[in-house]
């Protein structure tokens, strides 16, 4: 696994949560995207308990066979997560986007993105701030996926297709 990769890699992650991607405050190049310790990361934006309804991930790449369910959060802050699922029904990929899920392309407001890479063992850790440079940390999945300051994505993911892999 690189220590660096191309900040593609999360741009098409994000388009699975069905959340367009909205530039970043300018940089001189790519975002980098650092290979670090997920105790480094502090989310920009947290999760909340709001009320939650599935929707219909759409535009979502997805392995043959497989499927995507996905749950949208009121907010404030608004959040959806998707999890992609395998052929066989089982979870490869979980992306949680909260704060600005918005399509502007002009003052784009903070998001947080968490993507879980399953079968690959990586997770991409992202904060997206209206004012600042954004960054981009690649850590062990294993060291993300219980994080209770992460707002525990194990627990989400299940509540995620607990509640809409029967309607999705």
């Amino acid at each position: 696994m690189s220590v660096v990769r191309s900040a593609a890699a999360l741009t098409a992650a994000i388009a699975v949560a069905a959340c367009s991607v909205t530039p970043a405050p300018r940089t001189s190049g790519p975002v980098p995207l650092v290979s670090a310790d997920a105790a480094s990361f502090a989310p920009l934006v947290p999760t909340s308990a709001t009320e939650s309804s599935c929707v219909q991930p759409s535009g979502a790449p997805l392995p043959p066979g497989g499927r995507a369910v996905a749950m949208r959060y009121s907010g404030p802050p608004h959040r959806q997560v998707t999890v992609t699922l395998d052929g066989d029904g089982n979870p490869i990929k979980y992306l949680d986007v909260r704060g600005d899920l918005s399509e502007n392309d002009g003052d784009a407001g903070n998001r947080t993105t968490i993507g879980l890479f399953l079968e690959q063992g990586y997770a991409v850790l992202s904060n997206r701030s209206a004012a600042e440079a954004p960054v981009m940390l690649e850590v062990p999945v294993d060291d993300v996926v219980s994080s209770s300051r992460l707002g525990n994505p194990r627990e989400v993911m299940h509540e995620v297709l607990e509640s809409c892999d029967r309607i999705n």
